[in-house]
């Protein structure tokens, strides 16, 4: 059943409409609807989303008027509605009124969604009728979504019946948590069940898929040639100058022992460019990307085409804590009292073990589901091949599938930590490509910090101890809470109180210490050594699209640790399907709130959203965006905002969906993030990327250069600017306009230097915000 009301979220609301569809034995084998005269004028909200008006509601019966007929027909029913608190409590409500009892066992649609489809992102039923292909013509019309609802149904009853008995049987042992008596339809399956259906691990009460191996079959089309362009053409794709000038430098650098930085612009296709060369020569290859999301795309985008044109096996690897523990997750299946979302959770959990193929906890739906829940049944290494589930565990299916494999795909947390641990083996005469490699700065930064809770810190001091620890508690205390630490008198002070922790957190005098909240952190002086984490007889090729900060010096490999080193720079061409708009109207930076400039931003964004096409929003500061945000929202705009409406993979596939067509992003956008679906973009930076004083990187490189913000931040800054505009800029027939609002770009010193720098990739030009919107139009369109 579905129901319409006057208002959803008022206790006074009254029924408008009424669909039933009714379900018997596997099938839809009948229906009912009916307009219902509320007596009262609908709110304009109402009618935009129902498509009801008042003069059609006039002419419908009162609910007094088809009360006795709905009553009969649900008579001997079991009630099922997507959210059945609402439609449930509306019916029973109307049916009081009238003084006619109304009792019937509930079953709620959207629960069992979550169960057994554990990895949907939303759960409403306009969503889930996209993605499972519900008949759901007209959302918010009763009768429609009441046989959507239906459609759904039978769909959940399906998927249980297609479980392992001994699975469904553990789901129902947590069943009681869902609404009502939605736990009576799953116990209802079980006698459809199978003992031992076909395609599954089962090991007790806990079914995983069974994997299978591909067999690559060689013959002619699975041969890699020398020639980088007859492999390039058997893929499909037409080889590109600056591709051929990567894979001929490829080609002749695996004999040169010292490392290649490659410099190579954004778009140019390097992927293909630099792993057939190295295939070619019979090489076994390890890819680093920086994120998860970039693996993910190679192993989209790329594996298959390895896989099906020459046989060449890509696996992907991340930390074991990315990975599901069976094992841990067994244990927990022992209690059924840990809350409701926590065992609804497990359930899910258990439908989703039936289906996944990787065991990555990041497949697992996100709604109603925090990291504490992940973290509970994350893989951890002291787990032993003579434990109960061992053998359905993934990640030791993970390594092993990577040892076989001739490229193991990885992140750049990966990759450092695993060096650090054990590089011989990881690499196993591997060639290692670190791609976007000026990544590795923050991501050593990140591991190589160290921290410590300064609340867990002072609990361990004992209160009732002599009256000097208390005077050196307080002193500690009040060292810690002021602006500036006087970091030897915290370590004095430590160091008297017994705090290990924090003396050793202390114990370099030359590193960089700061607070934020209630933590400590530390930081190494100097920048971390990546080129000593690297064995010598490993060929090393460290490729991005900026990895200098000048022509003259390239800078980058040095503060990496390289004293040997070759570097090699593809120039990039001028984009034609580009351009870059200066602003020249905007409110000045430094003078501006920022809430003002948020509004502003919030408000040029509103005017050119009206043009149509899909805008990309890139933030330096999360407040900023968060103040952006809130103004479109409260301005009635749709829109995807970075840990707002999800994680920046969440948002970016809802954006990619065409859910909105508003992405504002943070960090990983700037760099890690492509949008090579929409083949018109807009893309707007509301500041120029400059990094804060405060920033530790930023502290770092300051120590390295005479005049830190001319000769790092300025040229930085630039880097990230062109970095930002490949994202938006992947393929020749995409067109994107980049719109900066930031008229620090218009100006004199280093802006001169920057606009110079540019201009040799894209067209500049500066524009008010009227003649802007006419450029837009004229060039994209």
């Amino acid at each position: 059943m579905d129901l319409e009301a006057t208002d959803a979220h008022s206790s006074e609301n009254k029924i408008i409409q009424i669909g039933i569809a009714l379900v018997e034995n596997g099938e839809i084998v009948g229906n009912y609807t009916t307009d219902v005269n509320p007596h009262e004028p609908l709110l304009p909200r109402i009618q935009e989303l129902t498509g009801l008006s008042d003069a059609r509601l006039k002419k419908a019966p009162d609910f007094a008027q088809v009360a006795d007929e709905v009553h009969n027909l649900l008579r001997d029913c079991v009630f099922v509605a997507h959210n059945a608190k609402f439609d449930y409590g509306l019916m029973w409500k109307s049916f009081q009124q009238l003084g006619i009892e109304f009792e019937l066992p509930r079953v709620d649609t959207v629960e069992l969604a979550r169960v057994f489809y554990p990895t949907f992102d939303k759960y409403g039923m306009e969503a889930l009728g996209e993605k499972l292909k519900l008949n759901h013509d007209h959302p918010h019309a009763a009768m429609s979504d009441a046989l959507a609802t239906a459609e759904l149904l039978l769909k959940i009853q399906e998927k249980a019946r297609q479980l392992p008995r001994m699975v469904l049987g553990e789901i129902i042992n947590h069943s009681e948590n869902l609404l009502y008596e939605t736990a009576y339809f799953l116990k209802e399956q079980i006698e459809f069940t199978k003992i031992k259906p076909a395609g599954f691990e089962l090991i007790h009460n806990i079914a995983t898929k069974k994997s299978h191996i591909m067999k690559v079959r060689k013959n002619k089309s699975t041969t890699l040639s020398t020639d980088f362009v007859e492999n390039l053409a058997q893929i499909g794709l037409n080889a590109r100058e600056k591709q051929i000038e990567l894979a001929k430098y490829m080609d002749a650098s695996l004999s040169y022992p010292q490392t290649d930085f490659i410099e190579a612009p954004t778009g140019m296709g390097k992927t293909f460019a630099y792993l057939l060369p190295l295939l070619a020569s019979g090489k076994k290859i390890v890819v680093s990307t920086p994120t998860k999301i970039l693996q993910n795309q190679l192993m989209r985008d790329v594996a298959p085409v390895l896989i099906k044109k020459f046989g060449v096996r890509m696996a992907k690897i991340v930390g074991n804590q990315n990975y599901i523990s069976i094992e841990k997750f067994s244990n927990i299946l022992e209690n059924n009292t840990d809350g409701k979302n926590f065992e609804i959770f497990k359930m899910k959990v258990l439908v989703w073990l039936t289906e996944t193929t990787s065991g990555e906890l990041d497949e697992l739906s996100k709604v109603m589901t925090n990291d504490d829940y992940l973290s509970v049944i994350a893989y951890s290494a002291d787990l032993q091949p003579k434990q109960l589930h061992y053998m359905q565990e993934f990640w030791p299916k993970a390594q092993e599938k990577a040892k076989h494999a001739q490229i193991k795909v990885v992140n750049h947390a990966y990759l450092i930590e695993r060096l650090a641990d054990y590089p011989e083996s990881f690499l196993e005469n591997r060639v290692l490509v670190v791609d976007e490699a000026q990544q590795l700065f923050e991501t050593m930064e990140k591991l190589g910090q160290k921290s410590i809770r300064i609340t867990d810190e002072l609990l361990k001091i004992d209160g009732t101890e002599s009256q000097l620890k208390k005077r050196l508690q307080e002193s500690l205390v009040y060292q810690l809470n002021k602006k500036n630490l006087d970091l030897a008198k915290i370590r004095l002070d430590a160091e008297e109180l017994g705090l290990s922790e924090l003396t050793d957190l202390l114990s370099d005098k030359h590193a960089i210490v700061w607070k934020e909240n209630d933590r400590l952190f530390a930081s190494n002086n100097d920048f971390y050594n990546f080129a000593q984490l690297v064995p010598e007889s490993t060929k090393l090729y460290m490729i991005g699209a900026t990895l200098s900060l000048s022509d003259k010096n390239p800078s980058f490999p040095e503060l990496l640790g390289f004293r040997e080193y070759h570097f090699y720079k593809i120039l990039g061409e001028k984009a034609k399907n580009q351009e870059l708009i200066a602003m020249t109207d905007g409110p000045n930076v430094k003078n501006t709130s920022i809430i003002d400039y948020a509004h502003y931003t919030a408000e040029a964004i509103a005017e050119l959203a009206e043009l149509g096409f899909p805008i990309v929003v890139l933030f330096t500061s999360k407040m900023s965006l968060t103040f952006t945000a809130e103004k479109l929202s409260a301005d009635g705009w749709n829109i995807l905002a970075q840990d707002i409406n999800g994680t920046a993979a969440q948002i970016k596939k809802k954006f990619d969906r065409g859910e909105s067509r508003i992405l504002l992003g943070l960090g990983s956008f700037w760099e890690g993030v492509d949008f090579e679906k929409q083949k018109k973009l807009i893309l707007v930076l509301p500041k120029l990327p400059f990094s804060t004083p405060d920033d530790i990187l930023t502290k770092k490189y300051a120590q390295k250069f005479a005049n830190p913000f001319y000769e790092f931040n300025v040229p930085m800054a630039t880097l990230k600017l062109k970095q930002a505009f490949g994202r938006v800029n992947r393929k020749a027939k995409q067109k994107s306009i980049v719109v900066l609002l930031d008229n620090r770009i218009l100006g004199k010193s280093y802006a001169k230097k920057m606009r110079r720098n540019i201009s040799e990739i894209v067209t500049l030009k500066k524009l008010d915000f009227k003649d802007t919107v006419s450029e837009i139009l004229e060039f994209l369109i």
